[in-house]
C-alpha cells in the first residue's frame, strides 16, 4: 500500500508511543522498509511471554481510515498460516481476518459499524489504540495458539 505524505508523517510520529507500548509488554515495533504504511508489531500474551505473535499493521491513510491487521509467520513472513493466528474470540483465522471495529476487514464485514458507536474514530493516536486493543485481548482472551 502507498500512503500519501501527510499519512506518513503523522504514522511515523504516532508509532514511537506505540513502539514504547510494545516495549512495556515485552514486544517490539518493526517498520516495514519498503512500505511506510505497513508495520509489524512483535506481541506476546501476558499469560504466555515465549509465544510470540507477529501482527501486521497495515495502512491505506492515516488517521482516516481503520488499517488491515493480519497475523503472520514472522516480520515479514507469511499471511496465510493459521497458526500464525492467536485464537481470541473475533479473530478468524480460517478466513484471516479480525471481525472488530478497529480493523478494515471488521468494518468491511458489518458497514453498519461506520455510521454507529463503532464508527472509526481518527482523533488521539489511533495506532497507539490498535496496538494496545491488540495487546489487551492476547492478555485478557487469548486461550492459545489457532491449530
Amino acid at each position: 500500500m502507498s500512503l500519501d505524505l501527510e499519512s506518513e508523517l503523522n504514522l511515523q510520529a504516532d508509532a514511537k508511543a506505540t513502539a514504547a507500548l510494545l516495549k512495556q509488554h515485552g514486544g517490539r515495533l518493526h517498520a516495514e522498509p519498503d512500505d511506510p504504511g505497513t508495520y509489524w508489531l512483535e506481541m506476546a500474551p501476558a499469560s504466555h511471554p515465549g509465544e510470540a505473535y507477529f501482527a501486521c499493521v497495515a495502512w491505506r491513510t492515516y488517521p482516516g481510515a481503520p488499517p488491515s491487521v493480519k497475523f503472520a509467520t514472522e516480520v515479514g513472513g507469511r499471511l496465510d498460516v493459521t497458526s500464525a493466528w492467536p485464537t481470541v474470540p473475533g479473530f478468524r483465522p480460517t478466513v484471516f481476518d479480525i471481525c472488530m471495529p478497529f480493523t478494515e476487514e471488521g468494518f468491511n464485514v458489518h458497514s453498519e459499524w461506520r455510521t454507529s458507536a463503532e464508527a472509526w474514530k481518527d482523533t488521539g493516536n489511533p495506532f497507539l489504540y490498535v496496538a494496545s486493543t491488540l495487546q489487551r485481548l492476547l492478555d485478557t482472551r487469548y486461550s492459545g495458539r489457532h491449530q
